[in-house]
């Protein structure tokens, strides 16, 4: 057992060196951007939430999600219907008509990631993602199918949404994957990626599942860490519970442990954009009484068309249900100091949510870490009044323009309205953003480079594959 969990460790080693050896050079030509309020618009829900109806002023950047893997020919699929396919070629044309300064994205996207509220901490992989990633022929076809349709429908770039790779193996697919499509990426041609709550993936089938930080620091303009559906495998599912707590004393499962995870693996506060829930994680409560956080419930809550899930509902229809229960029931909401969480309790359904206050604290605690900005997921789920979209905006420019008075790490001079946990209470100082590559005049030097690393773990494999019998035969004459 120990010689088999040996030659794993080695064999993780090996593929993450290998992955880190795509990481291009910086090339300092161009600007990286200063900030990033941005939004991924979900295209199934296009009927909660029509074009016409988003406000592109108060975003920078806006996604278009979703294009998937095909499940069996690995191949870019694009929409087969008929509104879908309009919607794709009109979103970047008509959201720029209304900001000329808007950059799009075409989101690459895990099939079903438009379920919102689907467990961002839940490694649950993809087949079809993975096995396109690992085939170097597949992978070409796709990165060149994926810029193409992106420009010809008025994308400024894509993003890569693999909700999420779950092995050591997998994980240095995603860097070679970054790498080589920034290699084949146009010049100024944006490219980001959607990524587990933290640089760690928990509950993977083996230990050391880690994200290959130099090759997404040194492919990536961003990644938008989904700090939500923070509820680990396995947690007790019938009590109520924070979805997207900024702190947990208790546990990892929080969105300051995510971020600083981020930052603490080596990828610059400037590369890393934090993700805010519009949705709400809901429940029927056992007793009506009984509300708090913890209390026993007996199923998830209703089923809303928004999210079209039970246990789910989208923004909107969160403040709708205290609107429409009128004097039949009372309502009670509650905000948790300590977590940095909200929570609604109308009669016996109970609703975890990020509210105006939460979402104000949350990006407090993104501009103290010297964070690029923020997205809103999805942004076809906030109300009629934009409340949500509206004041994230307000108080990220509020931080954008005080930065003078941030300290050289970065992070706020002032005090948090609450301790922090210890671990938490000073990220480390963010260093300066890495300049995006921009051609693919790196190829050359990096293959080199990475057929060093891989020759090097093919003798180590060689080696340890030539000692393991002899050390087995050593132990048991020993033992007998």
């Amino acid at each position: 057992m120990a010689y088999t969990t040996l030659l794993y460790t080695v064999i993780s080693l090996s593929l993450s060196l290998a992955a880190s050896a795509l990481a291009p050079p910086p090339d300092t030509t161009l600007q990286a951007p200063t900030t990033v309020r941005a939004g991924y618009y979900f295209a199934a829900d296009a009927d909660l939430w029509p074009l016409s109806a988003l406000d592109a002023s108060l975003y920078t950047h806006l996604y278009y999600s979703s294009l998937s893997v095909h499940p069996t020919r690995h191949t870019l699929q694009l929409p087969a219907d008929l509104a879908q396919a309009r919607l794709l070629a009109n979103f970047s044309r008509e959201l720029k008509g209304r900001n000329p300064a808007l950059r799009t994205l075409l989101s690459l996207a895990t099939a079903g990631v438009e379920d919102a509220a689907a467990g961002a901490a839940t490694a649950s992989g993809d087949p079809a993602f993975a096995a396109m990633a690992a085939d170097p022929t597949s992978r070409a076809a796709f990165a060149d199918a994926a810029v193409r349709v992106a420009r010809e429908n008025g994308f400024d770039g894509i993003d890569v949404a693999w909700r999420f790779p779950a092995s050591a193996v997998e994980m240095a697919d995603f860097g070679f994957l970054v790498a080589e499509w920034r290699a084949a990426a146009p010049q100024g041609f944006l490219l980001t990626a959607t990524v587990y709550f933290s640089n760690h993936v928990f509950g993977a089938p083996f230990a050391g599942v880690d994200y290959p930080s130099e090759a997404v620091a040194g492919s990536l303009d961003w990644i938008n860490v989904m700090a939500f559906g923070l509820r680990p495998a396995g947690a007790a599912a019938n009590v109520t519970a924070f979805d997207a707590p900024l702190y947990d004393r208790a546990s990892h499962f929080s969105v300051s442990y995510g971020v600083v995870s981020w930052l603490d693996a080596g990828v610059p506060a400037g590369k890393v954009v934090m993700g805010l829930p519009l949705y709400g994680r809901s429940w029927f409560l056992c007793n009506k009484a009984n509300s708090g956080v913890g209390a026993p419930v007996v199923a998830a809550g209703p089923k809303q068309r928004g999210s079209n899930a039970t246990g789910a509902m989208s923004y909107a229809e969160v403040q709708a249900l205290t609107t429409t229960a009128g004097g039949r029931a009372p309502v009670m909401t509650s905000y948790d100091n300590g977590s940095v969480s909200s929570y609604l309790a109308v009669g016996d359904v109970w609703v975890a949510f990020d509210g105006a206050a939460v979402v104000a604290e949350k990006l407090g605690f993104a501009a103290r870490c010297g964070l690029l900005g923020y997205f809103l997921w999805p942004v076809n789920y906030d109300d009629a009044n934009l409340t949500v979209t509206r004041r994230a905006s307000e108080v990220w420019e509020q931080s954008k323009i005080s930065s003078d008075s941030r300290n050289v790490t970065g992070v706020r001079q002032g005090k948090a309205p609450f301790e922090l946990p210890p671990a938490l209470g000073s990220p480390s100082p963010a260093s300066e953003p890495v300049p995006v590559p921009r051609s693919a005049s790196f190829s050359r030097l990096c293959r080199k480079k990475l057929d060093a690393h891989l020759h090097l773990s093919v003798l180590i494999l060689l080696y340890i594959n030539w000692c393991l019998p002899r050390l087995s035969s050593i132990h048991s004459n020993i033992e007998g």
